[in-house]
């Protein structure tokens, strides 16, 4: 069965999109994948590749929506990669498609917060990306899924098919870092609910 054509018009809205937003996305993806651009340009692919599929319903959001939805789908596609499913695109279906907007606002808004809504300075929040770029793994992917993702353990723990326990086990470890490293006022650490002790 061959693919889809995409209408002419839809193709241009398309490409348009992909020039507005795929320099953010690729730095984002680079970030997940720790600066291995040639994942991180498959990711975007993927996640363009997903939006092409939902494009009639995503062209009627807002660009700010469209945003969020397409780093989203990118880090779904990522923790498919991280849990071992090379293969796997993991973008949202028809029941996902609304639930992965919140999700992606909350943890790509305009300004960044920590729980109790203090804002931090981009400074801040980039030695917060480098202290969690410097873990090692499987710390790293889960430390980058907990806090800037906002997940919760049980969510990382089914997407990365790993215990619960040991999910705790890491964000203890990687909040522990943090602290050590930049203080405990950071946005990922500061009033933690889910990572105190």
């Amino acid at each position: 069965m061959g693919e889809e054509k995409i209408p002419p018009r839809e193709a241009e809205e398309l490409a348009a999109c992909f020039g507005a937003h795929a320099r953010d996305l690729f730095g984002y993806a680079c970030v997940l994948v720790r600066g291995d651009q040639e994942r991180a340009e498959e990711l975007v692919q993927a996640a363009f590749e997903a939006a092409s599929g939902h494009w009639r319903r995503l062209r009627r959001l807002a660009e700010e929506q469209r945003h969020a939805w397409l780093r989203a789908t990118l880090a779904n596609i990522a923790i498919g990669w991280f849990r071992g499913d090379p293969g796997e695109h993991g973008e949202p279906g028809e029941a996902a498609f609304r639930d992965w907007l919140p999700i992606a606002e909350a943890a790509h808004g305009k300004e960044q917060a920590d729980h109790a809504g203090r804002a931090f300075s981009p400074i801040t929040l980039e030695r917060c990306w480098q202290a969690i770029q410097s873990m090692p793994e499987p710390q790293h992917t889960i430390a980058l899924l907990h806090w800037p993702l906002e997940m919760k353990s049980g969510e990382i723990a089914v997407a990365l098919r790993i215990a619960e326990k040991t999910v705790d086990a890491h964000v203890q470890r990687a909040r522990r870092k943090l602290i050590a490293q930049l203080g405990p006022e950071n946005p990922y650490t500061s009033d933690d609910p889910d990572g105190a002790s």
